[in-house]
């Protein structure tokens, strides 16, 4: 079987040759940085998108395409189509796909009424 040809450190300016993809033993802390610049990047990735954006009809239709059932008419044994995808926590900054609910107009209708006092009204004191 073939051994894989040895590959440069990925720190910059080092010429230290590795195995394995990645950095040489000298500048292992280079990768715990970049492993660290994954999470974050993956933390920006359930920032907030603007509803009229690429971004935001992209995820609608990818949790409409995964859960084309309003989820609580379901929840009550009916089949209604969802049109409409949910923030369930109301934070239009947290985009994580656990977040997310689909749901038709009449039931996005009702708990937006419920939890923020209707569209463009003051919330609602909860407890």
């Amino acid at each position: 079987m073939p051994v894989r040809a040895p590959t440069p450190c990925r720190h910059p300016g080092c010429a230290a040759l590795v195995s394995t993809p990645g950095y040489c033993d000298a500048h292992q802390s280079d990768r715990r940085q970049w492993d660290g610049n994954a999470q974050a990047r993956r933390r920006r990735q359930c920032r907030a998108l603007p509803t009229n954006g690429a971004a935001w009809r992209t995820l609608r239709e990818q949790v409409l395409r995964a859960e084309p059932l309003c989820r609580h008419c379901a929840a009550q044994g009916l089949w209604r189509a969802a049109t409409v995808v949910d923030h369930i926590d109301n934070n239009p900054g947290h985009n994580a796909p656990g977040n997310l609910q689909p749901l038709c107009a009449a039931c996005h209708n009702r708990k937006t009424a419920r939890e923020d006092g209707g569209f463009g009204n003051a919330r609602r004191p909860t407890g």
